[in-house]
């Protein structure tokens, strides 16, 4: 018998090659391309939204900060100059470094003796004008006793307790309708006299009084210590804020920094307006209550007298604009005049708008006018 011997080793078929066809990658792209063009508008819309939460939240926290920032300045207005013959005296004349106001005729801004200067912006933002002193030691004026020859003549008072001349007090010397801001240089307490020379160190008083006026005898003294008069206004949608009299510490006269800087960003309008104890529409006048709001700026004594609060309307607009539901369509993100108690704001670029806006407005009580003395 023949037996047949089996090999243990067989040759397998060789394996058939597998993988995807043309079609089937076409589709796998055109799917992942669906998916990218839907997380891709996903995230823009998400991006859309989170601009204009993220503009809200800051229009909200600027204005916010406007508003408190100029509030507290009007809470400290007057502070210094509130007494009943003062308010509302002509331009204050003063000097700085060669320089004279406006009156006599300089450079310099004139300064009006009234806590509060609203600017009325017509079509545009008002300007806001804050004055109040920082001496501390005599809130009261003095009293000039005796006439001055020239208006270099020391000024003689019936008392100068609380006059500095380290490192100068600013005074406000006031007769009727005239004037003047001078710099202390030296006190002579026992001649009761403020000397007012003119040197590297008090550049407010000119060579001998200059074109300043003299005043005789009776006018009143202000100690201003180191005067506040700080100017806010819109430029570049931000609130702006000049401090025209600045110190490095309280040891260094303060210069004249007429310079505005930003306050705040994306502040675009600014209102204001006086709250007046005058009898408008029947009511009763000098009766401690406020009878109207508006921005006409009091002409004489009397009438600054019955200012007795500052209605302030603040709008700030939103950084990011808002863009429209579908592309080539007007903004709509802000379709009517944001509106106060004082009226409608004024929008730049005007309505309807692709940003954002809030309204800040406040109520503040002149407490120094309320409390003034003589």
């Amino acid at each position: 018998m023949t037996m047949k011997r089996t090999s243990p080793f067989r040759c397998a078929a060789p394996a058939r090659m597998s993988g995807m066809s043309l079609m089937e990658i076409l589709i796998a792209m055109a799917i992942g391309l669906i998916g990218i063009v839907v997380i891709t508008q996903t995230y823009l819309v998400n991006e859309n939204y989170k601009r204009s939460t993220t503009s809200a939240g800051g229009a909200q926290t600027n204005g916010a900060l406007a508003l408190f920032t100029m509030e507290r300045d009007v809470r400290m207005s007057g502070w210094g100059v509130n007494w009943s013959s003062v308010l509302g005296c002509g331009g204050v004349r003063w000097h700085y470094n060669g320089d004279y106001s406006n009156p006599p005729g300089g450079p310099l801004p004139a300064l009006t003796a009234a806590p509060v200067l609203i600017t009325d912006g017509g079509a545009g933002a008002d300007t806001i004008t804050i004055l109040y002193g920082t001496g501390t030691e005599r809130v009261i004026p003095a009293t000039l006793s005796k006439t001055m020859t020239t208006s270099g003549d020391p000024i003689e008072v019936d008392n100068p307790q609380g006059f500095s001349d380290t490192p100068g007090d600013l005074l406000l010397v006031t007769q009727g309708t005239t004037c003047a801001m001078l710099q202390v240089s030296k006190t002579l307490a026992g001649a009761g006299q403020l000397e007012h020379m003119a040197g590297v160190n008090a550049p407010y008083n000119p060579a001998g009084g200059g074109a300043l006026p003299a005043f005789t005898a009776g006018a009143e003294v202000f100690n201003l210590g180191r005067p506040v008069v700080n100017t806010y206004s819109i430029a570049g949608n931000a609130l702006q804020l000049a401090s025209l009299f600045t110190a490095s510490s309280s040891t260094v006269v303060p210069a004249y920094t007429p310079t505005p800087f930003t306050v705040v960003d994306n502040i675009v309008d600014l209102q204001a307006e006086y709250g007046k104890d005058n009898g408008a529409g029947g009511a009763t006048a000098n009766d401690g209550i406020v009878d109207v709001y508006d921005n006409v700026t009091p002409v004489n004594t009397v009438e600054w007298q019955q200012v007795l609060s500052v209605r302030i309307g603040v709008l700030a607009r939103s950084e990011f604009f808002v863009k429209p539901a579908n592309v080539g369509d007007p903004c709509s993100a802000t379709t009517a005049a944001p509106t106060w108690q004082g009226g409608a704001f004024n929008v730049p670029g005007g309505i309807p708008s692709c940003y954002g806006y809030r309204v800040f407005e406040t109520v503040v009580p002149l407490r120094n006018m309320i409390w003034r003395q003589g």
